[in-house]
Protein backbone atom coordinates (compact mmCIF):
# COMPACT_ATOMS: atom_id res chain seq x y z
CA UNK A 1 0.00 0.00 0.00
CA UNK A 2 1.38 3.11 -1.13
CA UNK A 3 0.21 6.91 -0.67
CA UNK A 4 0.98 9.58 -3.12
CA UNK A 5 1.12 13.22 -3.69
CA UNK A 6 2.65 15.38 -6.09
CA UNK A 7 4.16 18.83 -5.09
CA UNK A 8 3.19 22.40 -6.48
CA UNK A 9 4.74 23.44 -9.48
CA UNK A 10 4.86 26.70 -8.32
CA UNK A 11 8.20 25.20 -5.99
CA UNK A 12 9.75 24.25 -8.68
CA UNK A 13 10.35 21.52 -11.38
CA UNK A 14 12.70 19.90 -8.51
CA UNK A 15 9.99 17.43 -7.73
CA UNK A 16 7.78 16.46 -10.02
CA UNK A 17 6.17 13.59 -7.92
CA UNK A 18 6.97 12.37 -4.52
CA UNK A 19 5.68 9.07 -2.83
CA UNK A 20 5.71 8.14 0.77
CA UNK A 21 5.24 4.73 2.28
CA UNK A 22 3.33 4.29 4.99
CA UNK A 23 6.80 3.38 7.11
CA UNK A 24 7.44 7.08 6.34
CA UNK A 25 3.69 8.33 7.34
CA UNK A 26 3.52 5.96 10.13
CA UNK A 27 7.03 7.81 11.28
CA UNK A 28 6.59 11.37 10.31
CA UNK A 29 2.71 11.85 11.05
CA UNK A 30 1.21 13.49 14.88
CA UNK A 31 1.36 11.02 17.11
CA UNK A 32 -2.15 11.86 18.54
CA UNK A 33 -3.97 11.02 15.64
CA UNK A 34 -2.12 7.94 14.71
CA UNK A 35 -2.82 6.97 18.69
CA UNK A 36 -6.79 7.85 17.80
CA UNK A 37 -7.04 5.29 14.86
CA UNK A 38 -4.77 2.32 16.62
CA UNK A 39 -6.96 3.20 19.86
CA UNK A 40 -10.44 2.75 17.72
CA UNK A 41 -8.85 -0.39 15.84
CA UNK A 42 -8.00 -2.29 18.65
CA UNK A 43 -11.67 -2.53 19.70
CA UNK A 44 -12.19 -4.81 16.90
CA UNK A 45 -9.28 -6.58 16.24
CA UNK A 46 -7.18 -9.16 18.87
CA UNK A 47 -3.65 -7.86 19.84
CA UNK A 48 -0.76 -10.02 20.85
CA UNK A 49 2.33 -8.62 21.81
CA UNK A 50 5.43 -10.77 20.82
CA UNK A 51 7.82 -8.10 21.64
CA UNK A 52 6.99 -5.25 24.26
CA UNK A 53 8.04 -1.97 22.84
CA UNK A 54 11.81 -1.54 23.44
CA UNK A 55 14.89 0.57 22.65
CA UNK A 56 17.64 -0.50 20.83
CA UNK A 57 20.21 0.54 19.00
CA UNK A 58 20.54 -0.02 15.05
CA UNK A 59 22.93 0.72 12.61
CA UNK A 60 22.24 3.19 9.82
CA UNK A 61 23.14 2.42 6.30
CA UNK A 62 24.69 5.35 4.06
CA UNK A 63 25.97 5.52 0.19
CA UNK A 64 29.15 7.30 -1.01
CA UNK A 65 27.92 9.39 -3.69
CA UNK A 66 31.10 9.15 -5.82
CA UNK A 67 32.26 5.53 -5.22
CA UNK A 68 28.46 4.33 -4.94
CA UNK A 69 29.61 2.52 -2.13
CA UNK A 70 27.74 1.18 0.90
CA UNK A 71 28.84 2.08 4.60
CA UNK A 72 27.40 2.12 8.03
CA UNK A 73 27.26 5.88 9.27
CA UNK A 74 26.77 5.13 12.65
CA UNK A 75 24.14 4.14 15.63
CA UNK A 76 20.67 5.47 16.00
CA UNK A 77 18.63 5.28 19.47
CA UNK A 78 15.40 3.56 18.11
CA UNK A 79 12.05 1.85 19.07
CA UNK A 80 10.83 -1.83 17.89
CA UNK A 81 8.08 -3.38 18.90
CA UNK A 82 6.71 -6.91 17.23
CA UNK A 83 2.88 -8.24 17.47
CA UNK A 84 0.13 -10.26 15.28
CA UNK A 85 -3.23 -8.89 15.18
CA UNK A 86 -5.97 -11.49 14.24
CA UNK A 87 -2.70 -13.47 14.09
CA UNK A 88 -1.24 -11.57 11.12
CA UNK A 89 2.36 -10.26 12.09
CA UNK A 90 3.40 -6.55 12.25
CA UNK A 91 6.76 -4.83 13.43
CA UNK A 92 7.29 -1.82 14.14
CA UNK A 93 10.69 0.82 14.07
CA UNK A 94 10.97 4.65 14.91
CA UNK A 95 13.80 6.51 15.68
CA UNK A 96 14.22 7.65 18.88
CA UNK A 97 12.82 6.52 22.08
CA UNK A 98 9.08 6.61 21.47
CA UNK A 99 7.00 3.33 22.77
CA UNK A 100 3.18 4.69 21.70
CA UNK A 101 4.67 5.19 18.07
CA UNK A 102 6.23 1.95 18.17
CA UNK A 103 3.63 -0.24 18.95
CA UNK A 104 1.07 1.81 16.74
CA UNK A 105 3.50 1.41 13.29
CA UNK A 106 3.62 -2.21 14.53
CA UNK A 107 -0.16 -2.57 14.37
CA UNK A 108 -0.54 -0.52 11.16
CA UNK A 109 1.88 -2.91 9.63
CA UNK A 110 0.32 -6.27 10.70
CA UNK A 111 -3.08 -5.46 9.19
CA UNK A 112 -1.25 -3.64 6.07
CA UNK A 113 0.82 -6.26 5.73
CA UNK A 114 -1.85 -8.84 6.25
CA UNK A 115 -4.18 -7.37 3.62
CA UNK A 116 -7.05 -6.04 5.57
CA UNK A 117 -8.99 -3.41 3.90
CA UNK A 118 -9.65 -0.81 6.01
CA UNK A 119 -11.46 2.66 4.85
CA UNK A 120 -10.18 4.47 8.15
CA UNK A 121 -6.45 3.22 7.60
CA UNK A 122 -6.58 4.03 3.96
CA UNK A 123 -8.00 7.66 4.50
CA UNK A 124 -5.48 8.43 7.48
CA UNK A 125 -2.69 7.30 5.35
CA UNK A 126 -4.29 9.38 2.63
CA UNK A 127 -4.66 12.38 4.89
CA UNK A 128 -1.01 12.39 6.53
CA UNK A 129 0.67 11.91 3.13
CA UNK A 130 -1.17 15.12 2.27
CA UNK A 131 0.00 17.44 5.49
CA UNK A 132 3.33 15.76 5.18
CA UNK A 133 4.02 17.01 1.49
CA UNK A 134 2.59 20.16 2.29
CA UNK A 135 4.62 20.58 4.94
CA UNK A 136 8.03 19.35 3.45
CA UNK A 137 6.93 21.77 0.14
CA UNK A 138 6.74 24.85 2.55
CA UNK A 139 10.42 23.79 4.06
CA UNK A 140 11.42 23.62 0.92
CA UNK A 141 10.28 26.79 -0.34
CA UNK A 142 11.77 28.29 2.74
CA UNK A 143 14.97 26.58 2.05
CA UNK A 144 14.85 28.07 -2.12
CA UNK A 145 13.85 31.10 -0.98
CA UNK A 146 17.28 31.59 1.21
CA UNK A 147 19.37 30.50 -2.31
CA UNK A 148 22.30 32.74 -3.30
CA UNK A 149 22.78 33.78 -6.65
CA UNK A 150 27.24 33.64 -6.94
CA UNK A 151 27.03 35.55 -10.50
CA UNK A 152 24.61 38.27 -9.10
CA UNK A 153 27.05 38.23 -6.71
CA UNK A 154 29.97 38.83 -8.88
CA UNK A 155 28.54 41.76 -10.89
CA UNK A 156 28.57 44.07 -8.11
Amino acid sequence: MRASSFLNKEVGDCFQKMEYDTDYILCECPLEPLKALVEDLEKVHEVKIAKEPSVCLTMVRAEDSLEKQEFFLGEALTTECELSVDGMSGYGLCLGEDPTRGYCIAFIDALVIGGVSDERIDRFLREQAEAIRERETLDFSRTLSTRVDFKLMEED
